[in-house]
């Protein structure tokens, strides 16, 4: 495919998924020796609903489940390793439609069209010039302590369903990678097949255009028909399934920087104020309640990573000083922070 185009993915982070990656940490925790209950505490995810295929959780939920992975595991979580569990396979019937399509083009056209069904933390922005093709993955959150383990992923992942859907491992030309190389970078070459950059201004995929007009080998466009339908379907699901609650979670979590007030919240999700207090109080919360559960979640994720300081925690969750923050703390748990730390480390 040559000339000049650009197709850009949504610009948003989904609040709802499926179930499919929190499986993947599942199965990480077991090849680590590592009791999958454990991972899974305070999430409101229970083993038997990791068996359901329509089982839909929070993106707040999955990153929990994560974090506490990273935290257990005896050895640094990598997301080279996991990354091929990611497969076409595991995206369900989006990727089983973009099995069908015609072209390596219409298959990427059809998976950024419904990105919400593939689980991920970027937006794509697909740019073809000529001969060269070009992607650039932004992550529409900021997770430091995750970050290397979410980006290994869906490069991996990315790299697994490209070589799965033209039958050919060498499907990019050069990877660019925002953020320092690891000890283990000689890895990245053995797995792409391709020369790596670390520490670049952006994540950034290149390859030869040419690769999207590439027939594919499993094409059934009625089939593929059917299966868009569900995927639409399913898109529609996650929306529909959505609730204020947990849409103002999702605002608060991925919030940097100071907590909005409700007033500056409104504005932000393009509601009157009026409506979310009805709303929520129809729900059996308010705007306060949940605040302070974001409060309490990030401090315990704080406290436990261990790095922070009490006073910079504090900081970090609007506290105008120490002393407040212990007063909420102890009311959260029964304990202090200084106590709680000791307890997890």
């Amino acid at each position: 495919m040559s000339g000049k185009f650009r197709i850009k993915s949504k610009g948003s982070l989904s609040v709802l998924r499926s179930i499919n990656n929190v499986v993947v940490f599942v199965r990480a925790a077991r090849q680590f020796g590592i009791d999958p209950l454990k991972i899974l505490a305070g999430s409101g995810i229970d083993m038997w609903e990791l068996d359901d295929p329509l089982r839909i959780i929070t993106t707040a939920q999955e990153i929990m489940v994560g974090r506490r992975l990273a935290q257990l595991a005896p050895a640094p979580l990598i997301g080279l390793d996991l990354g091929p569990h990611h497969h076409l396979i595991s995206k369900g019937k989006l990727g089983m439609a973009a099995m069908c399509c015609e072209t390596a083009f219409d298959a990427l056209h059809l998976m950024l069209t419904y990105i919400d069904l593939a689980s991920t933390y970027f937006q794509y922005d697909l740019t073809v010039e000529g001969n060269r093709g070009c992607v650039r993955l932004t992550e529409l959150v900021n997770i430091e302590d995750f970050r290397r383990y979410i980006f290994e992923t869906e490069i991996v992942s990315l790299h697994t369903i490209c070589a799965m859907i033209l039958d050919d491992v060498n499907v990019f030309h050069e990877i660019r990678i925002a953020y320092p190389a690891p000890d283990y970078a000689a890895r990245y070459q053995e797995i792409f097949h391709c020369p790596v950059i670390f520490d670049t201004p952006g994540h950034m995929i290149l390859f030869d255009a040419a690769l999207l007009d590439r027939p594919l080998k499993h094409a059934n466009p009625l089939t593929k028909k059917i299966l868009e339908q569900e995927c639409r379907q399913l898109c529609e699901r996650l929306n529909e399934s959505t609730s204020l609650r947990d849409k103002i979670r999702h605002e608060l979590l991925f919030t940097d920087g100071d907590f909005p007030t409700l007033d500056q919240l409104a504005q932000r999700i393009n509601m009157p104020e009026r409506t979310i207090r009805r709303r929520l109080n129809a729900e059996g919360t308010s705007y306060k309640d949940i605040l302070s559960d974001i409060r309490r979640q990030k401090a315990l994720e704080m406290i436990a990573a261990g790095d922070l300081s009490m006073e910079k925690i504090a900081e970090k969750l609007g506290y105008s000083d120490v002393a407040g923050f212990y007063h909420a703390f102890k009311t959260w748990t029964g304990n202090t922070p200084a106590n709680f730390r000791k307890r997890t480390s």
